[in-house]
């Protein structure tokens, strides 16, 4: 019985692909965005208008989720195998056993 591995922890201050991930989500998104604000309005300065505001929010996005969170990742040592088993022990024991 061969385990699957286990993924290891994101970085300390969060992961890089997931930061990468916003910027170009945000870019992607708004600049298709402005693509079709400019055919619609016949207007060609709608695409880079739509690309600069998703790169904005991509970054927003960014600082808002590592920044916010980052602190309480390295503060918290605690894994999430520490957390499975705090959860899956029961509050009390039925042993009978007195302090």
């Amino acid at each position: 019985m061969n385990r699957p591995p286990v993924p290891s922890a994101p970085a300390p201050g969060g992961d890089p692909w997931a930061a990468f991930g916003y910027l170009v989500a945000g870019v992607l998104f708004y600049g298709l965005l402005g693509w079709g604000l400019s055919i619609w309005f016949h207007a060609e300065y709608w695409i880079p208008i739509g690309i600069l505001v998703g790169a904005g929010f991509g970054i927003y996005l960014v600082f808002a989720r590592f920044s916010l969170h980052g602190s309480d990742t390295t503060a918290d040592s605690t894994t999430h195998d520490d957390v499975a088993a705090q959860e899956q022990r029961p509050e009390s024991d039925d042993r009978g056993e007195t302090a």
